[in-house]
């Protein structure tokens, strides 16, 4: 299918193939027929792509720092790659569209095939012709509304979020200061909720267009309008810099009156105005409850009706109720139509104050049956003297990290990928000739001529796709957790015992480090104490590491950890046990009990900035060698490894393991079983849940 994206290493726009998304769990994947572009939101995007690397810096400060922390710590080479992969990511335009439901995912039960919906979410609702689409983001169009129209209820979502913010009600005076296209749409439903509107305009025919159906007052400047005598005064235009707008709306509010701020507007204003009137100023965050929240626009979760009245999907609902009952009407917000296929050169032409809103429609041809999957025909024989790999799941690990290490293989070829949204398999596409692009895992896996695949998608997923790819008589490369509940092991265990034994290795890359290796080496026989300090940052709080679903970050990582140490002991593991000092932090502890009498402990705890990510400790009768987060290994006071340019934590090594296992057939001796793998999973899932909330003595 032909999506429209931007890519801002290369600092274009274009339309672009790419894989038919296959719906998620909770999603329907929908087939546009009508998108539409905001010009205020969508070219400030346009011009973000065509900025310059020194301009993007400047725009994301917080992204220049994280890079120069991958640099201190990584060394140019892997961050060289991070930088590359985020850069070469192509992201989507769009957010507000309408078409027919094509296929519901599992959890959906309200929205059925061959409905009408509008559906609305950057990144979600795209200029393309397939969309993936959260159920609460997608909302049933009523038969009388046409889809010219039905396509505007993202919009009008906002507007009405935004009076709500406003609580304008009948007989109050409100100021919408700016007549774009969102102005606009919040004077008409200001006027349709029974409001005094005045807009503030410089645009004459702007002006005209807003003030179209009402009696609504307008001015070229806020200071023709008069002072001191709206309760509320909405700003629709965009602020930066040293601007006037908070200002000029303090003028017009009265005593106690509301500014609300819709536009991308910084709230700077003198203090004179906003203190004697006593000024509420209130943000409008886009269309509603729900949004931003991960639970709600990614998996469906829906806020209780007596709880929070007016959700995005509530005020979209509304939005279609008010345009089926034709008191709200879009129409005359038109000014331009085009196809889609024109759409590039839309936005290569730059903004035109003229516009409003361009409709932008999706031509088809006739008697051409359209499948959301691609046609396993493209897959080809195997080849037997190298690792064809398909890659399920493309984000920041697999791009900045594997991809690069992969490539460097002379027997690894890379030939499909498909990625959950199918955008990071088209950025793959760009550096990979000749890749096939999926839509879904299980059409990868019909691939015959993929013989393995790696696995690096969240963590929920990985014992279902795992457990798939076995049965689909693919060699496996599993990142961690190889699964977060007994249930995802179950899986595991019964795909192992009804398939044919192939390689399966788990992506605990330390144990095959060149440092890792060098320890091993120099440890002494017998009893052996290990002190592995391992310090984390906080991750953000949407990050989706943090929901319940995906098992919890210490879940997630701690297996890295504990597999090391006993990849250094050459002794069964006795016991296991976690000492929980923050679950839901998840800081702990966690000690290793040796049959030979050696001991682990692993802390893994939240860190000061400036703190080493990873220190682990060796001691033994006459022995001592500390390993200082993967640049320097020091064996009884001598250094005997260090990494001068960055960090060697495995990566290459293993993967050279990995393939060399494929092509012989054999496992080497440092590769666990994945009986073994299931059974760690299984105990620290057990340490965990039975864990006390003390520290250890």
């Amino acid at each position: 299918m032909k999506a429209l994206l931007r890519f801002p290493g290369e600092r274009k726009i274009a339309l672009t193939d790419c894989p038919i998304p296959a719906p998620g769990k909770n999603a329907v994947l929908v087939k546009t027929a009508c998108s539409v572009i905001s010009p205020g939101t969508e070219f400030t995007q346009a011009n973000q792509t065509h900025a310059s690397l020194l301009q993007k810096a400047w725009q994301r400060p917080d992204l220049v720092a994280l890079t120069l922390k991958h640099l201190k710590s990584e060394g140019f080479g892997r961050t060289r790659a991070r930088v590359e992969n985020r850069l070469g990511r192509p992201m989507p335009m769009g957010y507000c569209a309408v078409g027919r439901v094509e296929a519901t995912g599992e959890n959906v039960t309200d929205l059925k095939a061959g409905q009408r919906v509008a559906i609305a979410g950057m990144g979600q609702a795209n200029h393309a012709k397939w969309n993936q689409v959260s159920v609460n983001l997608a909302c049933p169009v009523p038969d009388a509304v046409p889809d010219r129209k039905a396509v505007f209820a993202t919009l009008y979502a906002l507007a009405l979020h935004a009076l709500r913010q406003g609580e304008t009600s009948i007989g109050d005076r409100v100021a919408v200061i700016g007549a774009g296209l969102i102005g606009q749409l919040v004077s008409e439903a200001a006027h349709v909720a029974g409001a005094l509107v005045a807009v503030i305009e410089p645009d004459l025919s702007r002006r005209k267009i807003a003030t179209r159906e009402s009696r609504a007052a307008d001015f070229a400047k806020a200071s023709d309008a008069p002072q001191s005598r709206f309760d509320s005064v909405y700003i629709c235009a965009p602020g930066k810099g040293n601007h006037r707008l908070i200002d000029d709306a303090a003028r017009l509010c009265r005593d106690r009156g509301t500014i609300i701020c819709v536009g991308d507007v910084t709230p700077n204003g003198r203090r004179k105005a906003l203190y004697e009137k006593e000024i509420t100023i209130r943000q409008v965050r886009s269309y509603g409850p729900g949004r931003y929240d991960p639970n709600y626009e990614e998996r469906g979760e829906d806020y209780p009706l007596g709880h929070v009245r007016w959700t995005i999907k509530r005020n979209m609902q509304a939005a279609l109720d008010l345009m089926a009952d034709e008191r709200l009407d879009p129409t005359p917000l038109i000014t331009s139509e085009i196809d889609f296929a024109d759409i590039a050169d839309h936005f290569t032409k730059g903004p035109d104050p003229a516009q409003l809103a361009t409709l932008v429609r999706y031509r088809y041809a006739e008697n051409v049956p359209l499948k959301p999957h691609a046609p396993s025909a493209l897959t080809s024989k195997p080849a037997r003297d190298h690792v064809r790999v398909g890659l399920i799941g493309a984000g920041s690990y697999l791009g900045g990290g594997l991809l690069p290490l992969l490539q460097k293989h002379p027997k690894v070829e890379i030939t499909a990928c498909c990625s959950q949204s199918g955008l990071a398999a088209v950025a793959l596409s760009k550096k990979i000739d000749g890749l096939r692009m999926y839509g879904g895992a299980d059409e990868l896996l019909e691939d015959q001529s993929v013989n393995s695949v790696i696995i690096t998608t969240r963590h929920d997923s990985h014992a279902e796709l795992a457990a798939a790819s076995i049965l689909a008589g693919k060699n496996v490369w599993l990142e961690k957790p190889i699964a977060i509940d007994r249930a995802g092991l179950d899986l595991l265990r019964e795909a192992t015992d009804r398939t044919p034994r192939h390689i399966f290795m788990v992506g605990h890359n330390r144990r095959y480090a060149p440092m890792a290796a060098k320890l091993r080496d120099a440890l002494p026989t017998g009893v052996k104490q290990f002190h592995y300090r391992v310090r984390i940052s906080p991750l953000p709080d949407d990050h989706w590491l943090h929901h319940s679903d995906e098992g919890g970050r210490t879940i997630g990582e701690i297996s890295h950890f504990i597999d090391l140490i006993m990849s250094l002991v050459d002794s069964e593991l006795n016991e296991l046990n976690c000492y929980w000092i923050d679950r839901a932090a998840g800081d702990s502890i966690w000690q290793l009990r040796f049959a030979d009498g050696s001991m682990g402990e692993v802390s893994y705890l939240h860190g000061n900035r400036g703190e080493p990510k990873e220190v682990l400790e060796v001691t033994a009768p006459n022995f001592l060698a500390s390993l200082f987060d993967w640049k320097k290994l020091r064996v009884n006071g001598r250094i005997v490894l260090r990494n001068w340019l960055g960090q060697d934590k495995g990566q290459a090594a293993a993967i050279k393991a990995f393939a060399g296992a494929v092509l012989s057939g054999e496992r080497p001796a440092l590769m666990p079983s994945i009986e073994d793998e299931i059974n760690l999973m299984a105990r620290i899932l057990m340490a965990a849940n039975t864990a006390n909330a003390q520290t250890p003595n």
